[in-house]
């Protein structure tokens, strides 16, 4: 018998999972092994799918082989003071962008200079030697943060831009800065030092506090293009940021850039045999009994119907990691809180218990994800309660017409972007959002198992799960336009239907 008493799922978030074993059981997948090598440099993703766990990853071992690793945390910025802060582009009649990627750009190379300086020591030999002298003259016992710095660049970009300035003056101060006249004559140098220790520029977590400002637009995308140039000075220099998918595709700044960098972004999808082998690993690091044990009897040590539970959990899931570790901890804690003893297996049952307030984490999650594209859309998804869980085509537009007109209710916060808007357009939003799915093929139902073919017969508790692997190979969703009969998809299903 498996002695489960130590296990765990770990936690969703990798920020608080790196020291409880995340580089233990972390899937180096083909987006790892890609932005690791500096051969992508720009993560693309929703949310929980492991953005951040590959970036912790790539910082711990670059770390171990010995280069020099810069990461830049969410503390490190604020969307609401840039806003405050700065002048509007239309109050200044300045261009923001501009002046936001030259002051990334300004950033980057202090910070960049001060971890080389400090690994290095005082830098006394030739050109070199001007590195430390730079910063001792200007950045020398700063307690500022980066992001105190960055502004305080931006700030000095904007009083020629904004301020009263002689024409002649202007021109002359504004090309020294967007120059870099201050630190340019540095870079050689700073080049030559990156080859000697490679040095790695980690921007993670951009859609922390992100309130769509002109300012946060700005910020982001001239980080994006700070990026690009920057990492053509040295392979030993590279930069990286992450950038959540919402962001990407609504930044007309970035959207338009990354046409021409298509080939350094890297898009994180997981499948389904990736996700089998994610909960595998976190009960092979957990379980003493199971380090040996390969994935498949992982599964089988920790579910009594492991088959089953996974094509259940994943049924009502977006194929995202953070979605398929929170089911099973709130699982695992529903047996144990349920159990005289500590060391127990998910049942179906635990899964079915819990699946209420699971549905309900994560259809609040996905409206806050789309809060500013979509504000309200919390709302727009209660308005499907006590309707059917299947719809046809025809009714589901004369639903949504009957939405647009007003003649369903709907919080002032949505109805802004709701209102007179055609049917199909909200359909279409309902479908990007992965709310709305095609009825077939159709999920696993409440109080099935699979019996030895793999079908889905046996009610819980029933026959043992021995069928055929429960994972699919990924099948490409279709468009919303040629979809006759929808559902709601089965993680949101149980949200709109209870009270």
């Amino acid at each position: 018998m498996v002695d489960l008493a130590r296990l765990s799922f770990g936690a969703a978030a990798a920020e608080r999972d790196v020291r409880r074993g995340l580089d233990a059981y972390f899937i180096e997948s083909s987006a790892y092994t890609r932005m690791n090598s500096g051969a992508k440099t720009i993560l693309v993703a929703n949310r929980g799918v492991g953005k951040s766990a590959i970036f912790k990853t790539i910082a711990h071992r670059q770390r171990d082989a010995g280069g020099l690793v810069i990461e830049l945390a969410p503390e490190d910025y604020s969307y609401e003071f840039l806003s405050s802060a700065m002048t509007r582009e239309l109050d200044g009649a300045w261009a923001k962008l501009g002046a936001y990627t030259t002051a990334w750009k300004y950033l980057l190379l202090v910070l960049i200079m001060q971890e080389v300086t400090r690994r290095h020591g005082r830098l006394r030999r030739g050109a070199e030697s001007q590195i430390y002298a730079y910063l001792r003259d200007n950045h020398a016992g700063a307690a500022d943060s980066p992001f105190d710095s960055f502004v305080s660049y931006l700030r000095r970009i904007e009083s020629i831009k904004v301020g009263r300035y002689e024409a002649s003056i202007r021109t002359r101060e504004l090309q020294q800065l967007y120059k870099l006249q201050e630190v340019n004559h540095l870079i050689a140098p700073l080049v030559r030092v990156c080859e000697r220790t490679r040095v790695t520029v980690l921007v993670d977590e951009l859609d922390r506090g992100w309130d769509a400002s002109e300012d946060a637009q700005a910020f982001v995308a001239g980080l994006f293009q700070a990026c690009m140039t920057l990492n053509e000075l040295s392979p030993s220099l590279r930069i990286a940021m992450s950038l959540r998918q919402e962001l990407y595709d609504n930044i007309p700044a970035i959207y338009d850039d990354a046409q021409k960098f298509r080939d350094l972004i890297e898009v994180i999808s997981w499948d389904e045999e990736g996700l089998w082998r994610l909960i595998a690993g976190r009960i092979r690091h957990t379980v003493a009994d199971c380090r040996t044990r390969s994935d498949d009897d992982c599964w089988r040590a920790a579910f009594t119907q492991p088959s089953w539970s996974f094509r259940y959990m994943v049924d009502r899931s977006l194929c995202r990691p953070r979605e398929i570790i929170q089911y099973c901890s709130h699982a695992l804690d529903h047996a144990r809180a349920n159990s005289s003893r500590s060391s127990v297996r998910i049942t179906p049952r635990d899964l079915q218990a819990v699946e209420a307030s699971y549905s309900a984490e994560r259809t609040r999650d996905i409206a806050a994800e789309y809060r500013f594209q979509h504000p309200g859309l919390l709302g727009v998804f209660e308005t499907f309660r006590d309707g059917p869980e299947v719809w046809s085509r025809e009714a589901l537009e004369l639903f949504l017409l009957d939405l647009a007109t007003g003649a369903v209710g709907l919080e002032p916060e949505a109805r802004r972007w709701i209102d007179s808007r055609d049917p199909d357009a909200i359909l279409e939003v309902l479908w990007n959002v992965c709310f709305l799915t095609a009825a077939e093929p159709q999920a696993a139902e409440v109080g099935d198992t699979p019996d030895t073919r793999g079908s889905s017969r046996h009610a819980p508790g029933g026959a043992q799960d021995v069928g055929e692997s429960p994972r699919r190979a990924p099948t490409p969703r279709p468009r919303s336009h040629g979809v006759t009969k929808f559902r709601i998809h089965p993680m949101f299903q149980r949200f709109v239907s209870e009270r």
